[in-house]
């Protein structure tokens, strides 16, 4: 047993280390070096410290100082503990500060490497800059001196360029005043042959029936015989002098102003529906109260119009109203009052089936004006079957495609669906009303071949008033001379001029108011006064 402990005791000291052994002895033995150190070193520095004190900067951050700095030195009111770790701070902060200066010496050096490169680019681009200040003074002094001079020839130039056109400007007015005096002396000749026409159609008419009266008499033949020589004498070469004014000079003895015949655009209409829709918002096809359909619609110019309020219906002194049972006009009325003024810019008007419009329990004719017994003269003088009033628009009613080009007096080309109200056309003729035709119900619509390449497309009655042309109507054209298209237009267009004519494809047409005119007695004499005018 003793000797098992003795092993176990003799085995624990083998495993022991120096340390283990010695550890506690050199501990202390440091330790008491250290003091010993200590001692010695501050004996030492208090028998050297007046030299100390006296190289205080200098001494002060050695090793052998920084702790014992406050025992050696102090200012008053400071502990020594307290102004040693000032020391030590102090001592610190220089060493990191020397130590920092040191370490960024590399970066400062690269940094006046940058600074000197930078100043001497600087220096250089200044240098550029003001070569290149230098040079733009150069061409700025060069460009002066050019303009200077192309100034000193353009100024003179340019007042030359002002005189002449001075003198071109005298010279237009001059001509345009010529001219001017020219037209106007044209217009005066033209006014003063037409009254002489007149003159002489009114002779010739009262010596006709002079000559009549003399025929009627068994007593008075002879004289009727003479007569009658000396009025064939007077009249044929008078007749010739009325054919060459109007073909050479275009004069006409019974132009008229177009007379308007039309509402306010606010006039109120009952549809078939029981609603009631104003006037200008009416379009083709649509059905008015009694099951009339609308045919065509008009828009028209209402300048110089002489407007009336009719049971408040606001329309045009010439349109006519139902009566009594007679037809009159608007101003006819005794219920009529005439508007002091009216300044609206444009008036509107419709075609319908029945050839009338009903507004405010009213009876209006439409802008055809048909009534009584028109229809049996139109179906007399017609060369299509007219039974009854809506066989006027299916058969009569006559419209361009809206591609049809219109030339204006400027030179200008328009498709017709295009042309406005006061559009001038291409022979002077000033557009006045626009008319759009419903193209579903016509009969037929067709190209018609007139001649010389001269094609033209619409609806079945296209009224013709040229001298080169044989036919009045497209209605006399026959099969050889007119291609029917398999499908009708929707809409098709016509024209109201101030001249009742206007030109298409060179060839010169009556504008929309002869497609019935042209059928009837009461204006078939005014429209063919118009022919080749």
């Amino acid at each position: 047993m003793e000797q098992s402990g003795l092993k176990n005791i003799k085995k624990l000291y083998e495993n022991l280390n120096y340390f283990d052994q010695y550890g506690g002895s050199l501990v202390l033995f440091i330790i008491i070096s250290i003091v010993i150190c200590l001692i010695v070193t501050y004996c030492y520095i208090m028998m050297n410290i007046k030299p100390i004190v006296d190289d205080w900067p200098n001494q002060r951050c050695k090793p052998t100082i920084l702790p014992i700095a406050g025992f050696i030195t102090r200012p008053e009111g400071v502990s020594a503990l307290d102004y040693t770790s000032q020391n030590f701070t102090y001592c610190l902060q220089n060493i990191n500060a020397g130590l920092t200066g040191t370490a960024v010496e590399p970066l400062t050096f690269i940094t006046n490497i940058l600074k000197t490169t930078i100043e001497s680019m600087s220096e250089e681009i200044q240098s550029i800059r003001a070569m290149f200040d230098k040079i733009r003074n150069m061409f700025s002094e060069i460009s002066q001196e050019i303009m200077g001079r192309i100034l000193n020839i353009t100024i003179p130039l340019q007042q030359l360029i002002i005189t002449f056109k001075d003198i071109i400007g005298k010279v237009q007015g001059t001509m345009t005043a010529g001219l001017s005096i020219v037209l106007g002396s044209y217009y005066t000749l033209k006014a003063l042959l037409g009254a002489i026409a007149e003159f002489i159609v009114f002779m010739l008419i009262i010596l006709a029936i002079l000559i009549v009266v003399l025929w009627v008499f068994p007593f008075t033949i002879s004289a009727a015989i003479i007569s009658t020589e000396i009025f064939l004498a007077i009249a044929i070469p008078m007749i010739v002098i009325l054919v060459v004014l109007s073909d050479t000079l275009h004069v006409s003895t019974s132009r008229k102003i177009p007379r308007l015949k039309c509402f306010d655009e606010d006039t109120v209409i009952i549809m078939n529906n029981g609603t009631k829709t104003k006037i200008v918002d009416i379009k083709n096809g649509d059905v008015l109260f009694g099951n009339n359909k609308v045919t065509a619609t008009l828009k028209l110019e209402a300048k110089n119009s002489i407007m009336y309020t009719l049971c408040g219906v606001v329309v045009s002194n010439s349109h006519i109203v139902k009566y009594n049972d007679k037809w009159i006009h608007v101003s006819e009325h005794p219920r009529a009052v005439k508007c002091m003024s009216y300044e609206k810019p444009y008036l509107y008007c419709l075609n319908t089936t029945s050839k009338t419009i009903l507004i405010n329990d009213i009876t209006f004719t439409d802008w055809d004006e048909i009534y009584d017994d028109d229809i049996n003269e139109i179906k007399n003088n017609g060369i299509v079957n007219i039974d009854k009033l809506e066989d006027i628009h299916t058969y009569l009613d006559g419209g361009f495609i809206g591609t049809t080009q219109i030339k204006l007096k400027n030179g200008e080309i328009k498709d017709i669906c295009e042309i406005k109200i006061d559009d001038v056309l291409e022979h002077g003729e000033n557009v006045y009303g626009i008319v759009k035709i419903n193209g579903v119900n016509v009969k037929e619509q067709a190209k018609y071949n007139l001649g010389k390449n001269t094609i033209v497309e619409g609806g079945p009655n296209l009224t013709i008033c040229d001298r080169n042309i044989l036919v009045k109507t497209t209605l006399y054209l026959g099969s050889n001379n007119k291609k029917v298209f398999s499908k009708n237009h929707d809409e098709l267009y016509h024209l109201l001029t101030d001249t009742k004519t206007f030109y298409v494809n060179k060839i010169k047409f009556y504008d929309y108011n002869a497609a019935i005119d042209l059928f009837l007695v009461k204006n078939k004499g005014k429209l063919l006064s118009m022919k080749y005018v």
